[in-house]
């Protein structure tokens, strides 16, 4: 049962809301946060926020609540990434709930700027948390909405106030008055959370499904366009052979020759082969066979990996389909190996595995299996080269242009492919003062050949053994990063 707008304003009255630093935000599963503050007067304090769940709610967390210090959300999520960067830090100067409504807007002041922090505290499709300027633009939120106009760029509108008589409806649950009310919803919540229900734990299951599966369909569509891109490689082959049937044709120094079609139905149809001038005709041949062997080992190397995921993202379907179908006569599936699944994964050693980049500055990209980080700053550059790039991960950046640091971490035992590298030489492009012009020339070397130069700046290193990649932005591959990642595409168009 989710808190009623009375209940909320109790809540609100106990709190020591107004003055407090924001400290730290985390995020726990996809519905909720925790608040660490900082008040003046009253030292640290937690603070725990529910939304589009049955059991939304706002309340104080105390240090008996163990129930919520369960495993945060292992990978970042967008929202959450943007909370750390312009919440944390801020100091909550005004808090406002519109009269009877599940509503509460914080109004915070980080880095000499008014920021707007909504809760909608409903259990359906109203629910959700924004994050506004001080003229109430919308500039990140917890759930897109874009049949309610709830995406980054929109204005927010505030619920209007109602002008009802108050009938008395909605009513504070009865509570021991010898408790804080946020006492009585901490123990109350956290009791029912802690007694998990077979649907509860089912809905779990599925939520975990769901996201594994959406993860592999992310990799599948990336794989399918590497296939799709990387053939067309015949051609290459066709125009060899026509070449080799036609050399008396080719003078010195032609950029073109038009040659006899066999593979046309059509009669006496010709076709026009481009040639390199500085090569003989047979060097041309050879050049347009190498590109052909060259095209298909990148097309059948996409193929496999195609086929790798699509059999995974099979297995992974099946296995969830089995997990969670009750056996004959039973009412639910087997709820001790839901349990078991739900526990957090470890290594042989038993400590429980996290993600190295949870923590990483900057945005985080996937390209096939490889992940991808991306600074936008001097800072962010510096911190990711400090901390989370390793000797064999490959950098990129602009030529002789200001820009972001691109990383490809490495995998022991797999090569870059070239649609991966692409993907980052378009990160590099986008995150640079060359997106303008939209192309640009970019380097890139392995971590482990950046020499820093004594007294240079922060962040400042110089490239060796690098290799040239020339790059033009491509809006279809900028789209397919941003959509399959979990930054969302806001970022990049705005």
């Amino acid at each position: 049962m989710s808190m009623n707008w009375r209940e909320i304003a109790l809540i609100l009255s106990e709190l020591p809301m107004e003055g407090s630093l924001i400290q730290r935000v985390n995020q726990i599963g996809f519905h909720a946060l925790t608040f660490e503050l900082h008040h003046p007067k009253e030292g640290f304090w937690q603070l725990y926020v529910e939304v589009g769940t049955p059991d939304s709610r706002i309340h104080r967390l105390t240090g008996a609540a163990t129930y919520y210090r369960k495993q945060k959300t292992a990978k970042l999520q967008r929202f959450i990434q943007y909370m750390r960067a312009h919440i944390e830090g801020g100091r909550i100067v005004a808090v406002s709930q519109p009269h009877r409504d599940r509503v509460v807007q914080l109004k915070v002041t980080h880095s000499g700027e008014f920021m707007n922090l909504i809760f909608r505290f409903y259990s359906g499709p109203g629910a959700n948390v924004l994050v506004c300027d001080d003229q109430m633009v919308i500039k990140e939120l917890l759930y897109r909405r874009p049949n309610r106009e709830e995406t980054a760029g929109h204005l927010f509108k505030m619920p209007e106030e109602q002008k009802e008589e108050d009938d008395g409806r909605f009513p504070v649950r009865e509570y021991p008055r010898e408790n804080t009310f946020n006492a009585y919803m901490e123990h109350l919540y956290g009791t029912q959370q802690q007694q998990e229900s077979p649907q509860q734990l089912i809905k779990q299951v599925e939520n975990l499904r769901d996201t594994k599966v959406a993860q592999l369909q992310a990799q599948l569509r990336q794989a399918d366009f590497r296939v799709e891109k990387s053939g067309g490689f015949d051609s290459y082959r066709i125009s060899g052979d026509l070449l080799s049937g036609a050399t008396h044709l080719v003078k010195p120094q032609m950029e073109w020759v038009e040659v006899p079609d066999y593979t046309s139905t059509e009669e006496q149809s010709i076709a026009t082969i481009a040639l390199d001038p500085t090569l003989s005709a047979g060097e041309n041949i050879a050049n347009y066979y190498k590109k052909y062997q060259k095209g298909k080992s990148a097309w059948e190397h996409a193929k496999r990996e195609q086929e790798e995921i699509q059999a995974q993202l099979q297995k992974t379907v099946d296995y969830f389909s089995d997990l969670l179908t009750p056996e004959e006569g039973e009412e639910y599936p087997d709820l001790k190996k839901l349990k078991e699944v739900l526990k957090p994964p470890k290594t042989d050693q038993g400590v429980i595995k996290r993600d190295p980049y949870a923590d990483a500055p900057g945005l985080r990209f996937t390209s096939s299996v490889f992940t991808i980080l991306v600074g936008r700053n001097a800072k962010e550059n510096e911190t990711l080269l400090r901390r989370y790039a390793k000797g064999n991960d490959w950098w990129l950046h602009t030529r002789d242009v200001p820009g972001g640091y691109v990383i490809i971490k490495h995998i022991a035992g797999k090569t870059v492919p070239l649609e991966t590298l692409l993907d980052a030489g378009n990160l590099a492009l986008l995150f640079s003062k060359a997106k303008g012009a939209r192309k640009a020339d970019l380097y890139y070397t392995q971590v482990k050949y950046l020499k820093r130069p004594k007294g240079g700046k922060q962040g400042l290193v110089l490239p060796t053994q690098e290799k040239n990649l020339f790059v033009q932005l491509d809006d279809g591959r900028i789209r397919r990063l941003f959509s399959d990642s979990e930054v969302g595409v806001e970022t990049w168009t705005t």
